[in-house]
């Protein structure tokens, strides 16, 4: 019989209820018999939920530059704090800025640590627009500084991605890397029936939605227009930028075209969401993050049954690059975009022949069932 271990996950930036952080690891963790906590930002104190405790680092922060700032020293305080007074077996952390509190637990205690980076953060600081373009350098070589003293003193790093993986391995000496991707809940996704051909939508993207994947819709659709073709994209999930967006899709003409809702989705209906296009939609520029980043959307529409449009970028390409699920186009090229979206739209035998091969490919290899299990080896080999 197994002792119950008690396990500690950290993140002073994520919502309480983040796709990976909760509704995956932790929950498979707890799931898996481990006593699992997770701190993180809340309007509550404490709450329990699918057998995981959460415990509030703080509210939610006001956007305001300096208040975030603020809020932000006075949540990793109070993480350090219950994370000490829950005396862990094992500490996972989830944002870079968290690696001090990670070192500072590793001396002070006997307890496992480890570091899941869910993304290529020196890259990610770099393309920040709203960060002075003076600061970017030194903050992206600092972060890589944190990285590679997590690599050389924490006992195991995650990532979500294999390109990912390879930089901790190579450009920051990590002992044990271990990759576990971001792949679909089978429960979640294969419960729902593929879009209907007469679904409200010709395209959809969701989850964060920052300001260059409009751009590179708002050419598209300009593109399609002149070839006499006005289609209708859903954008749904955080919006950074709403106010911009709505105002610019205005000011393009774009109103009849594009509908999007800045509200999050709760977490068990996005499947639901999701499914009222035809064609999943994943603009990613081509820029240094995306370099060794894979869309999570991407298999979430392949577990729906829905072919997708996307940029051709090295991390798709052993997923989706023959061309059987998805079609890839340079990344930037509107005109190829258009291009890609009128044979979809035009061919609905062909969206649903693709659509079902995604959903075989999500079955069989591509779902978080599977990924599972490389996290809980990994927990039973620490621990």
């Amino acid at each position: 019989m197994m002792v119950e271990r008690r396990i500690v996950h950290i993140s002073t930036v994520h919502q309480p209820f983040d796709q990976r952080i909760f509704y995956r690891e932790c929950a498979s963790l707890a799931a898996a018999g481990y006593e699992t906590h997770l701190l993180a930002p809340l309007p509550v104190t404490e709450l329990e939920r699918q057998g995981v405790y959460l415990h509030s680092v703080g509210a939610p922060a006001d956007q305001r530059l300096g208040l975030v700032l603020k809020r932000r020293w006075q949540r990793i305080r109070q993480a350090a704090i219950l994370a000490r007074r829950l005396q862990a077996d094992l500490y996972h952390l989830h944002d870079p800025e968290l690696i001090p509190l990670g070192l500072w637990l590793k001396a002070k205690t006997r307890a496992r640590v480890v570091f899941d980076c869910h993304e290529n953060n020196a890259a990610y600081i770099r393309q920040k627009h709203h960060v002075p373009a003076l600061l970017r350098g030194g903050l992206a070589v600092g972060m890589e500084a944190l990285e590679r003293l997590a690599s050389r003193s924490f006992d195991a790093i995650i990532t979500a991605d294999r390109g990912v993986a390879d930089l901790y391995l190579r450009r920051f000496g990590a002992r044990r890397v271990v990759t576990i991707h971001n792949f679909p809940q089978l429960d979640l996704f294969l419960q729902q029936p593929p879009p209907a051909d007469d679904a409200p939508f010709d395209l959809v993207y969701h989850g964060t939605i920052p300001r260059y994947h409009l751009e590179v819709t708002f050419a598209v659709a300009e593109a399609l227009h002149r070839r006499g073709r006005q289609v209708r994209w859903l954008f749904f999930g955080k919006c950074p930028e709403a106010a911009w967006a709505q105002a610019e899709i205005v000011r393009r003409g774009l109103q009849d075209d594009i509908v999007l809702d800045a509200n999050l989705v709760p977490h068990e209906q996005v499947a639901a969401r999701v499914r009222q296009a035809k064609i999943g939609f994943i603009p990613l520029p081509d820029l240094p993050k995306f370099q060794h980043n894979i869309p999570t959307k991407l298999f979430e529409f392949m577990a729906l049954g829905m072919p997708a449009v996307l940029s051709d970028l090295p991390p798709s390409r052993p997923f989706v690059g023959d061309g059987r699920c998805a079609i890839m186009v340079p990344p930037d090229d509107s005109e190829a975009y258009a291009e890609a979206i009128i044979r979809l739209l035009d061919d609905p035998a062909l969206r649903r022949a693709m659509g079902a091969e995604g959903r075989a490919r999500v079955m069989n290899e591509f779902n978080w069932q599977r990924e599972a299990q490389y996290l809980l080896a990994l927990y039973a080999e620490l621990l």
